[in-house]
């Protein structure tokens, strides 16, 4: 459940990396980031979800953000969120951005990363296939594969294939200097499970 991986997610007070895993996930060393903004311009969830992106912006900039953001904000991935203050009250912006600092912290592959974040949150993107998905989708470092048998001959159970279970593997119980979080039932702006940003825009075509 997405609510056991989120909480008590633990936030580092230490010194900010801002580039140090760079190499490791593709990027450029000489590739500029936009900043994220001041963490201490905000509190609660939002300001571990400035915190998070924070901490890991070379990550955030190979993710891509399910909220919708892409076609109302024309964001092209998840870190173009916490540059600005659309993060602010987009719980699924914020979401992301803690499994990936969590994840980086866990020492998983950007790959890895990726998986987790696009099989948790695809479901609640709230509009067709765009062009910035779809190039996402093409560049990002993981794609699905028919599951094949194992090396011993047997077919991965249901258990080992789904998705859930894999968020609960990486991303299972974990300290926090900050507290427990759960799941919000929804954005500050209103915003009920499913994409916050698209939630009242174009929907999904039949």
């Amino acid at each position: 459940m997405i609510e056991k991986l989120l909480t008590a997610i633990g936030i580092s007070l230490g010194a900010i990396f801002t580039f140090s895993l760079g190499t490791a996930f593709g990027m450029d060393a000489k590739e500029q980031l936009k900043p994220v903004l001041n963490p201490e311009k905000y509190f609660g969830k939002a300001k571990l979800g400035y915190m998070a992106a924070q901490r890991c912006p070379e990550i955030c900039a190979k993710l891509f953000c399910y909220c919708g953001c892409d076609v109302t904000d024309e964001h092209g991935s998840l870190l173009d969120c916490f540059t600005s203050d659309h993060g602010v009250d987009c719980y699924i912006c914020q979401e992301e951005a803690l499994v990936a600092l969590q994840m980086k912290k866990d020492g998983k592959s950007l790959a890895e990363i990726q998986k987790v974040i696009d099989q948790s949150y695809e479901k609640q993107y709230p509009f067709d296939a765009t062009e910035i998905l779809l190039k996402y989708r093409r560049e990002r470092l993981w794609q699905p594969q028919i599951e094949k048998q194992s090396s011993n001959g047997k077919e991965k159970s249901p258990r080992d294939a789904n998705p859930k279970n894999v968020k609960d593997k990486n991303l299972g119980n974990t300290s926090s200097a900050m507290g427990k979080r759960v799941l919000p039932s929804g954005s500050a702006s209103g915003a009920n499970h499913g994409g916050c940003c698209g939630k009242n825009s174009v929907q999904k075509t039949k």
